[in-house]
């Protein structure tokens, strides 16, 4: 199976996760600030390095609704100049419920609100929504 990057992308920070070579789990690999350097030859350099082969990005869907948000329109202009730098496929997957879920993981571990950086949480929710992605995949569901 080929390894996976999430992206949890955000205007000021992008939390990354990276599956195992298996393609069937998900780990918290890192977070970008999103204001300084070049995330998009960031993110290139991780493709080559970890040799993956498909790149998740969470779309901001609206959590009444399940329609795109302004934001997302965002998310996909980004997600369009990241499939041109490092081109291989980059699927969408919604990202409604996954800081929450970051956060309920990461509190459940011993972590308090406030005292580490918002880029754990980052992280953590791009290791939730691309491990909702692996999981679809082995059953089946996703792309």
């Amino acid at each position: 199976m080929p390894r996976w990057l999430g992206i949890d992308w955000g205007g000021r920070r992008i939390g990354l996760a990276l599956s195992d070579l298996d393609g069937a789990r998900a780990f918290g690999y890192s977070t970008l600030d999103a204001k300084t350097g070049d995330p998009l030859r960031e993110i290139r350099r991780i493709c080559d390095e970890e040799d993956v082969r498909g790149i998740v990005l969470g779309l901001p869907l609206r959590s009444d609704n399940g329609e795109e948000s302004e934001t997302a329109k965002q998310v996909r202009e980004f997600g369009g100049r990241l499939q041109a730098a490092v081109r291989i496929p980059v699927v969408y997957e919604d990202e409604r419920f996954t800081s929450f879920a970051a956060e309920q993981d990461l509190k459940a571990a011993g972590w308090v609100p406030g005292k580490d950086p918002k880029a754990l949480v980052d992280k953590a929710a791009a290791r939730v929504l691309l491990q909702d992605h692996l999981d679809r995949r082995a059953s089946g569901e996703a792309n």
